[in-house]
């Protein structure tokens, strides 16, 4: 009995924990997403369990409906059972490759893009271009696709949000190919592959650098492969406060991405 209300307690400030870590997200980062609701919708549910489970057992007649709860509670079971062991799997290889891939010599190099407000970076954008103005002035050869439609609550597309950056701080205006057309990491890489197979020097399948969040890389890699790229991970760096959010978003993206991404 004393393990069950510790158990009970625990789960008690976990659900507590969720609630304000999305509340928190929510007042002071300003992005609602998948990543943001999660926590406090999961803290929600598990509270709402805890505190009615009681009622419900006193409410309904064990008698009458005890084999259909029996059978309820062995589907709820074993699906949140497969949904931990997925989890596990694919969290475990989304922090594996968060990793930089050792670096090899390339000829092209592309940025994702990560939203503008209006005209002006993210942070989220601002580090990937770091990494990326970080890059170009170490490697002169390399040309850099930058890849990112316009989406809601921005004057410009992100392609030339970024373009813009990288003549700011002098990076020639011949080595920037602008993808500004796509709206998801598959279109990133389908619409890069296009403007890349145009260019006289490009080989098919030779290695090309991408940069993007190091949360963001295992699902990059997984697309530029399957748009015939053979990509090397760069990783630009995540807020500390925000990556719990963030690799619990990017499991579902995976998931997505795994069954609908071809």
């Amino acid at each position: 009995m004393r393990i069950k209300q510790i158990l009970r307690g625990l789960l008690f400030y976990l659900g507590i924990l969720g609630i304000i870590d999305t509340v928190l997200l929510l007042l002071f980062n300003g992005g609602v997403n998948l990543g943001t609701i999660l926590p406090g919708a999961a803290g929600g549910l598990l509270l709402f369990s805890l505190l009615t489970k009681s009622f419900f057992q006193k409410l309904i007649p064990v008698g009458l409906t005890r084999p259909w709860f029996l059978k309820i509670r062995q589907c709820v079971i074993s699906l949140v059972l497969i949904g931990l062991i997925s989890f596990l799997v694919v969290e475990g290889a989304i922090i594996r490759d968060s990793r930089p891939d050792p670096v090899v010599e390339v000829n092209y190099l592309i940025i994702l893009g990560a939203g503008l407000n209006g005209e002006q970076l993210s942070w989220t954008l601002w580090e990937r271009m770091q990494k990326g103005l970080e890059f170009l002035e170490r490697y002169p050869q390399v040309q850099v696709v930058l890849s990112g439609g316009q989406g809601p609550g921005e004057k410009i597309s992100e392609a030339e949000g970024m373009r813009r950056f990288l003549l700011d701080h002098g990076i020639s205006d011949e080595r920037i190919l602008k993808e500004d057309q796509s709206t998801s990491t598959m279109e990133n890489f389908r619409f890069s592959k296009e403007i890349l197979i145009r260019q006289p020097n490009f080989q098919n399948l030779e290695r090309v650098a991408v940069i993007t969040n190091d949360f963001h890389l295992f699902r990059s890699k997984m697309l530029a492969q399957r748009n015939g790229l053979n990509p090397v991970g760069i990783p630009s760096p995540t807020p500390w406060y925000i990556v719990p959010n963030v690799y619990l978003r990017e499991y579902f993206a995976v998931v997505k991405s795994l069954i609908f991404d071809w």
